[in-house]
């Protein structure tokens, strides 16, 4: 049943917290200035309102999940936490009577929350932020940062052997002679009995699958245990991209070329002042690109309307160009095209005539349209042969200069670059709060939608620090607050 969140506090408490709290601390300034009464409306369909006895409300175990993302502390530390800091029960409507949830009611509240429901809580408080004048809203900056798998990367064959020893040990555990039956297909295969890797690979998953055949033949399968770990092997075996039986969502992704990382990516759209918007997670593979016209669009759907994006290279795709400029919003991203390659090299483009100049000062000549779109332009051959940079500029199956382009780059490429990059340092910082203060940079979890429900209370967190900072500072469009009966605040 829905516990309700008591406002009024016993006296004894309330003489106990004034004279105990710090007169400033940046959880009491988030708690005069956020209000988090929204938590129990968005989620009291997640409870009977009749049935059962009375949870903890909904605020206040959000409340202890805020705290723990805050302090990056864990389930059991928090909860240890608030058996005696004065400050932290506060925060959270513990009174000295009450009891302090334990780690197993965290857990299941975060997963009724859920990553949609977390995704509307970050909602409202965007919501909340811009009525109270902290937001700007004129830019969407887009950025996608990596964080870590909470579980050690694995090969294919490491993953297929692992999944059938943790299989064959649970089943020795309920079945000890169902499991001496089975040890031979529990066993790893021989390297040197196959020639190449991919031949190892398919010897793995065959004995894989004859494993499982012979578990469900003799009905080893029945115990809790080997069912849980039944299924993480099924779901390794069938899903090649895999690389851990324990978290078989993260994937092998990419910071740079040289800077490989096994996880997820965390994809968050921002005002130009660093203010979250809004945020999706997905595994680490997935390209940057894919994900900034769904981010642009429920920024929208919350009623906001930027006119310009900035976002690094990673989102020069023409279609997202041509995408943001029928809606109306500039693109301020940086070209990773050949044409930039070639303008570092000393071609230039003369947009009035519309073709391309070579080192040389030689004008290109004409054009022919390309599969991916654009064109192939080309210089003369009589150009190329009597030029003094012909040995360095061409190939040696050249004999004349062919480049591609793509207009269309061109076209949707407002001015202004390098002032939209600065601005684009605002999700900059927030990567680098999120990671150094509120453990973002490594999931603590396993699987992509819990890993999605840490990083939107990240953003929360870091919102709500915002908030706090600009209300209380008196920013423009802010008047400072004043909050009476408030601990440290004047009488």
């Amino acid at each position: 049943m829905l516990g309700k969140l008591d406002p009024q506090r016993d006296f004894f408490d309330e003489l106990l917290f004034r004279r105990m709290l710090p007169a400033e601390h940046p959880l009491l300034d988030i708690d005069r200035t956020v209000d988090f009464s929204f938590v129990e409306a968005e989620l009291a369909d997640r409870y009977s309102p009749d049935t059962g006895r009375p949870s903890y409300p909904p605020e206040q175990l959000f409340r202890v999940l805020f705290l723990q993302i805050w302090a990056n502390l864990s389930d059991v530390q928090v909860c240890r936490q608030l058996r005696y800091n004065v400050l932290y029960r506060y925060f959270c409507r513990l009174g000295w009577e009450d009891e302090v949830p334990d780690d197993t009611t965290l857990v299941r509240f975060r997963q009724r929350l859920g990553e949609e429901r977390a995704a509307r809580l970050l909602e409202r408080l965007v919501e909340q932020a811009r009525e109270k004048g902290c937001l700007r809203g004129r830019w969407a900056v887009l950025d996608a940062t990596a964080i870590r798998a909470h579980a050690a990367a694995r090969t294919r064959v490491q993953v297929l052997r692992e999944g059938r020893r943790r299989l064959w040990e649970a089943v020795r555990e309920a079945r000890p002679e169902a499991a001496a039956a089975l040890q031979a297909l529990a066993e790893p295969v021989a390297d040197g009995e196959h020639e190449d890797q991919a031949r190892l690979v398919q010897a793995e998953r065959e004995r894989t699958e004859a494993l499982l055949e012979a578990l469900a033949a003799r009905g080893a399968d029945a115990a809790p245990r080997v069912r849980r770990v039944r299924e993480q092997v099924r779901r390794v075996l069938e899903d090649e991209g895999a690389g851990s039986l324990v978290d078989a969502e993260a994937r092998w992704g990419h910071q740079r070329k040289d800077r490989p990382f096994f996880g997820y990516k965390a994809h968050v759209v921002t005002d130009e002042t660093g203010f979250v918007l809004a945020a999706r997670v997905t595994p680490g593979q997935a390209a940057d690109v894919e994900q900034a016209q769904a981010l642009v669009e429920r920024v929208q759907a919350q009623g906001m309307r930027p006119r310009r994006v900035a976002a690094d290279k990673a989102y020069d795709a023409l279609a997202l160009r041509q995408a943001l400029a029928e809606q109306g919003i500039r693109p301020y991203i940086p070209r990773r095209t050949e044409a930039r390659r070639l303008e570092r090299r000393g071609f230039a483009y003369d947009a009035r005539r519309k073709r391309w100049v070579c080192p040389a000062g030689k004008a290109s000549i004409g054009r022919t349209p390309h599969r991916r779109g654009g064109y192939l332009v080309y210089f003369s051959e009589r150009d190329c042969r009597g030029c003094a940079q012909a040995a360095s500029c061409l190939s040696r199956t050249q004999t004349r200069k062919v480049i591609y382009w793509h207009p269309g780059v061109e076209e949707v490429r407002p001015r202004g670059l390098k002032r939209a990059l600065r601005v684009r340092k605002a999700v900059e910082r927030v990567f680098g709060e999120g990671k150094q203060w509120h453990g973002m940079g490594r999931s603590r979890y396993c699987g992509r939608a819990r890993t999605a429900v840490q990083v939107l209370l990240t953003c929360m967190v870091i919102d709500a620090k915002k908030m706090a900072r600009r209300l209380l500072a008196g920013g423009k469009g802010s008047p400072r607050l004043r909050v009476r009966g408030a601990p440290g605040a004047a009488a």
